[in-house]
C-alpha cells in the first residue's frame, strides 16, 4: 500500500514520486473541493522537493502555481529536501535552553528556603523526565 497523503485538521501534505504524479493528485483535490464547496488557500500552497531534480515551475492548485523552497516548516519540524535534521534539532535545543533560562530567572530572585523547596524538586522532575533512568545529584 503507497500513502501519498496525511491530512491533518485543516492541512493536507500530499506526496508523489514524479511531477505528473503531483500535478495529478493536486488537480483531484482542486476537483473534490469545488464539488464540496471547500476552499484551498493557494497562497499558503508550498511544495518541497526531495531529490536533486530542478524546481518545477509548471505545477499548479486551482491555476495557481505553487511555489518550492528548499525548507519548510510543517506541524512543528523543519522539513528539508536533503532530508537532514540538524536545523531543527539546533532550533529544539534552542528552544529548551531559552526555557531553561527562563526558568532559572525565576528563581533567582527567590531566597534559599525557597529554592530547596520548588526549585530542587522540580529540576529533578525535569531530569527524570528527559534523561531516563540517568539521575543527578542538584545539591
Amino acid at each position: 500500500m503507497v500513502v501519498n497523503q496525511l491530512i491533518f485538521a485543516g492541512d493536507i501534505c500530499v506526496f508523489s514520486p514524479s511531477i505528473s504524479g503531483l500535478q495529478r493528485l493536486l488537480d483531484i483535490c482542486g476537483d473534490y473541493a469545488a464539488e464540496h464547496a471547500i476552499a484551498f488557500n493557494c497562497n499558503k500552497t508550498i511544495g518541497l522537493l526531495f531529490c536533486l531534480q530542478p524546481v518545477p515551475s509548471n505545477v499548479f492548485l486551482n491555476g495557481v502555481r505553487v511555489q518550492f523552497f528548499d525548507q519548510v516548516k510543517y506541524l512543528s519540524a523543519l522539513l528539508n529536501g536533503s532530508l537532514k535534521d540538524d536545523d531543527d534539532i539546533q532550533r529544539q535545543v534552542k528552544s529548551q535552553y531559552c526555557a531553561a533560562n527562563k526558568f532559572r530567572e525565576t528563581f533567582d530572585q527567590c531566597s534559599p528556603g525557597v529554592k530547596t523547596l520548588y526549585f530542587v524538586p522540580i529540576a529533578c522532575q525535569c531530569m527524570l523526565a528527559n534523561c531516563g533512568a540517568n539521575t543527578h545529584r542538584l545539591v
